[in-house]
């Protein structure tokens, strides 16, 4: 998972079937106050064999409907996120916010951000609230 040209070897339908396989992206559950929560598994996540655009189509495709129409709380863990292997970069996660639809962005009520570490602490200090606009 090194290779950053590794998303061009797998074809779109295998990079869906990866993500599902992996289970990265799960509706599972509800808070204390009732809303569904969207549990996102950084160190899952094949940032270096899925593109943006398998990405979005998948959450499109398998997550949001899932979220229906009620608030949602996202809680997404950190632990043994690696830059070089799992993590997509901040232009990948911009995009991937960015095609999110309103209806859904308006429903997304509280974001848990699990075990940062330090360089995410700091992008979070200090873009957070640009990165997360509204």
């Amino acid at each position: 998972m090194s290779n950053i040209s590794s998303s061009f070897t797998l074809s779109q339908s295998q990079q869906q079937h990866l993500l599902e396989k992996l289970d990265v992206f799960k509706v599972k559950g509800r808070d204390k106050r009732g809303r569904n929560v969207l549990l996102i598994i950084g160190k899952y996540f094949p940032a270096r064999m899925v593109s943006s655009e398998v990405l979005k189509k998948y959450l499109e495709e398998t997550i949001y409907p899932k979220l229906g129409a009620k608030p949602f709380s996202v809680v997404y863990v950190h632990t043994d996120v690696q830059k070089s292997e799992n993590f997509p970069g901040i232009s990948v996660l911009r995009s991937v916010y960015d095609a999110i639809p309103m209806n859904l962005k308006n429903n997304l009520e509280v974001v848990y951000f699990l075990h940062p570490g330090l360089q995410a602490r700091l992008f979070l200090a200090t873009f957070g609230r640009l990165f997360f606009d509204g």
